[in-house]
């Protein structure tokens, strides 16, 4: 009987259609293994051929693979939220040492109820590795010595016996050193990532923002306005003849000019302003609830500083500024510098060393 299935099934296969009763689990792997052989005569087979699949199946142990390595903020990030790791980055060390120590407590209760059967190297390594990423170096050294004295209390209370007295001992050490180590490994990399975003967010050479960072503060600054309505400026800044100075001088002197500059435009803003290198010999103001006259005052202030600065360097330097001051916010960051950027031209055109201002009281805002 399974050589007329078998024919059946290719006689179904090469018409396209299945006739006569359902075939069996023969005959479908008959047909499946004729469907996967190449027609000799060139033709192409009615039925189609299964795909390939992938080397890397999206499967759940996939998921989980590619979940496990990774990187660390990655991992605590999806497993206690982004809202909850932007908590613990506003709270002292005190504290999380606290809340670390008394997570070390219930971990050595359940420790000790578990037997001795069961290793509770993981969970040890949660608060350890938890404090360490949160608060620092040293309360991770603080709660990795506390995992491995609770380590010790529950195997010495669950009367585990050993061929010698000093073997829990050494055991011990071996988990405060294991335990210590990762702590250690968790807090060079959380300061390492740290100084990255640090150095990825500053401009490389004056070391105020860089335009990305100037970004998304006038994004959150636009955001803000639209829901509390209020005034705010932007002032920017473009270094006049600021090419001779490299040409003449050299890219040193230039680099020079360019920190001397931003660390008087520091120098002068408030706490609330920011000041952004946006490439160049450009340079952007931001002025929260400050009006056209406010503004106006702080720039003339910038100009006093620059003014003072950098002659004593024997370099003859002016800026052009232009301040843009919304009423209304405007519909994007470069909305917001297109007007700016409008205005300095105009400045420059109008003979350099001057200032052009001007208040937008009808820019466009998305709904």
């Amino acid at each position: 009987m399974a050589l007329p299935q078998a024919a059946h099934c290719r006689r179904a296969d090469r018409a396209g259609r299945v006739r006569g009763p359902h075939p069996g689990p023969e005959a479908r792997r008959l047909a499946s293994a004729f469907a996967a052989r190449p027609d000799p005569r060139g033709r192409q087979s009615a039925v189609p051929r299964r795909p390939i699949r992938s080397a890397f199946p999206r499967g759940r142990l996939t998921r989980v693979i590619f979940r496990a390595t990774a990187p660390p903020e990655v991992a605590i990030n999806r497993l206690v939220g982004p809202s909850v790791v932007a908590w613990l980055d506003h709270q002292p060390a005190w504290a999380i040492l606290l809340g670390g120590l008394v997570a070390v407590v219930a971990l050595g209760y359940l420790d000790f109820a578990s037997g001795p059967e069961l290793t509770p190297l993981l969970f040890y390594l949660v608060p350890t590795v938890f404090v360490a990423w949160s608060a620092g170096q040293a309360p991770g050294y603080a709660v990795a010595g506390a995992c491995a004295v609770a380590w010790l209390l529950s195997d010495a209370l669950t009367h585990r016996d050993y061929a010698h007295w000093s073997i829990p001992y050494w055991n011990g050490v071996l988990r405060l050193g294991a335990l210590g180590l990762v702590a250690e490994t968790a807090a060079r990399l959380r300061a390492a990532q740290r100084r990255e975003r640090e150095v990825a967010r500053a401009d490389a050479v004056t070391g105020v923002a860089n335009l990305r960072v100037f970004y998304e503060i006038a994004d959150a600054e636009i955001v803000r306005a639209r829901r509390y309505p209020h005034v705010f400026s932007v002032a920017y800044i473009d270094l006049d003849e600021f090419k001779l100075v490299n040409f003449r001088m050299g890219h040193a002197a230039g680099d020079a000019v360019l920190r001397a500059v931003a660390r008087a435009l520091s120098g002068v803003l408030r706490a609330s302003d920011a000041v952004a290198r946006v490439g160049g010999d450009r340079f952007v103001v931001l002025l929260p609830e400050a009006g056209a006259a406010a503004a106006r005052l702080t720039v003339e202030k910038l100009r006093q500083a620059l003014a003072d600065v950098v002659p004593a360097h024997g370099w003859r330097i002016t800026a052009s500024i232009g301040i843009a001051t919304f009423l209304v916010p405007p519909a994007s960051v470069d909305a917001l510098l297109a007007a700016a950027d409008r205005l300095v031209y105009q400045a420059k055109h109008s003979g350099k060393n001057t200032v052009a201002q001007e208040t937008q009281n009808d820019a466009p805002v998305e709904r």
